[in-house]
């Protein structure tokens, strides 16, 4: 139902100036006619208009010619009897795919053509006044095309002709900001679009997501928008067509929701056939109840009907099945070694279809996460208790499960390399020096190492010739120079290349090359291995 509302003295004064201007110029309601469109259907409209005119200082004709005479001139009678009566009229507010509207009943016409007079300065609602010539009535008629340009409206008679100027506005006024996909062969879910394809970000970069795809028939374009990026408040088919009045807005615009997947072998492959969307989401998403988002996420509780039903692993990534391959599907998806260690245990018991938008390790991973990541997380070396806390960082940081598990990966290779190195005892302050920023380095890695040295101050003498000999093998003394004097920097340059092989050594060679450098500072006696 439409809603009440008062006018409020804004809204009065901007009708009352539209009221005068067309009391001055009634052709300000008319379009703009192509060339070679036949006038006849739009000579009453005109005298009809001119007759309302002529009348427009007899209040008694105005009040009879708002309910006499063709729809259009019936509610510029009403406004202009408005204009110079002002009765008490409450605003009636329309609900519009684009927004309410308020408008006043002021004459025995439809709401459109009111709405249309009322707002004539806006080509989009003056279009509301042309509807019933584009779509007809219960005795037929109909069959125009309208356009709504900057500086009015245009007709292009019996067929769909929209000027490349509408064409190019009504494409950056979208709510979304489309653009030519990358790569070319990106997955398009079904025909060849050619080159008048305008897609979202993730599809532009080849992301095979589901989607809304909308083809603009007359003008040969196809508009792609994946459900990452459709909006609650956004139509794609409203933003096109509210600057038209066209006879059959379906042949005009044709609507699809598609997931797409390109299939090795098309008849052996459970998800060979999913489902198109349904006629009763399509009609509903076309009458306006329905939003981008909406209609995606209704799709996409169609396709979960279909895949629940499937109860074997089947592996997509990027557009592509593998069907139960996971050799072939991990190839494609260029995993870490920890990605490909844990999702080669993980994926052959999945036990249901894996599909993920992008070809990549670290979304599978992610869309595995929920239902195995003790799982992904064991195959990756955690221990059960670093598994469970990992798990519970992960999940309070959405986005992040691959992260993690390559983390907790390194951390363990981390771990066992160091628990292969010696072990020492009674190091002298020197030697217990060089021992901890080498573990440190193969733990933390050289950034951790130049914080644990700025972070110090080591005391005089040679551990600090040796710390300085520890920055330069890193290549981290630019921001430490200062803290060093000439001496201790010239005693670290030499001590430099037999730090330097410290850090790089295995842990076979790690004892030699720790000897090595202690040997090399002066110092002989050092400490004690535990061990062999």
């Amino acid at each position: 139902m439409p809603r009440i509302r008062t006018t409020s003295g804004g809204r009065e004064g901007e009708l009352l100036a539209r009221a005068r201007a067309l009391r001055k110029e009634p052709s300000l309601l008319l379009p703009r006619l192509a060339k070679g469109i036949p006038t006849g259907p739009f000579d009453k409209v005109e005298r009809d208009l001119m007759a309302v005119q002529e009348a427009k200082k007899d209040l008694a004709e105005l009040k009879r010619l708002s309910g006499k005479g063709e729809d259009l001139a019936r509610a510029y009678a009403g406004l202009l009897y408005y204009a110079e009566e002002r009765p008490n009229v409450l605003a009636i507010v329309a609900r519009h795919p684009t927004g309410d509207i308020p408008y006043l009943p002021l004459a025995n016409s439809s709401k459109e053509s009111q709405i249309a007079v009322q707002y004539y300065d806006d080509p989009r609602r003056l279009l509301l006044g042309y509807v019933h010539l584009a779509r007809g009535g219960f005795f037929g008629g109909g069959g125009f095309h309208f356009y709504a340009l900057e500086d009015g409206i245009l007709c292009t008679g019996k067929e769909a002709d929209p000027p490349p100027e509408f064409v190019r506005a009504a494409l950056e006024q979208l709510p979304y900001r489309l653009a030519p996909p990358v790569p070319k062969d990106a997955p398009s879910g079904g025909r060849s679009e050619g080159g008048n394809v305008l897609v979202c970000q993730h599809l532009a970069r080849g992301d095979a997501a589901a989607h809304l795809l909308v083809r603009w028939r007359s003008v040969g374009r196809t508009l792609k928008v994946c459900e990452r990026c459709a909006r609650e408040d956004a139509h794609l088919v409203a933003s096109l067509s509210e600057s038209m009045a066209i006879p059959n807005l379906e042949g005009e615009f044709e609507v699809e929701a598609v997931l797409p997947v390109r299939h090795q072998h098309d008849g052996s492959c459970p998800l060979a056939r999913l489902p198109d969307l349904p006629p009763s989401l399509e009609k509903r998403y076309r009458a306006g109840k329905m939003s981008d988002a909406e209609l995606l996420k209704a799709y996409r509780e169609e396709v979960d009907r279909v895949l629940d039903g499937v109860r074997s692993t089947v592996l997509v990534a990027g557009g592509r099945c593998y069907q139960d391959d996971v050799g072939k599907f991990l190839d494609a998806l260029e995993p870490t070694p920890a990605e490909r260690r844990a999702l080669t245990k993980v994926l052959p018991h999945v036990g249901h279809p894996l599909i993920s938008p992008e070809a990549r390790a670290g979304k599978v991973v992610e869309l595995l996460w929920k239902d195995h990541a003790l799982d992904l997380l064991r195959a990756a070396g955690a221990s059960e208790e670093e598994a469970r806390r990992r798990e519970t960082e992960a999940r309070n940081a959405p986005g992040r499960a691959s992260e993690v598990l390559n983390r907790v990966a390194q951390q363990v290779r981390e771990e066992a390399a160091v628990a292969q190195l010696p072990t020492y005892r009674g190091l002298v302050p020197e030697a217990e020096l060089a021992d901890r920023l080498a573990r440190l380095l193969r733990t933390a890695g050289a950034t951790e190492v130049e914080r644990r040295i700025s972070r110090e101050s080591p005391p005089e003498g040679k551990v600090r010739g040796i710390t300085w000999a520890f920055l330069l093998a890193l290549g981290k003394e630019g921001s430490q120079a200062w803290r060093f004097s000439d001496t201790e920097k010239e005693f670290g340059a030499a001590l430099a290349p037999a730090a330097r092989r410290l850090l790089e050594a295995p842990s076979s060679e790690y004892h030699e090359a720790l000897n090595a450098l202690l040997l090399e500072a002066g110092i002989p006696t050092w400490g004690e291995r535990v061990g062999s």
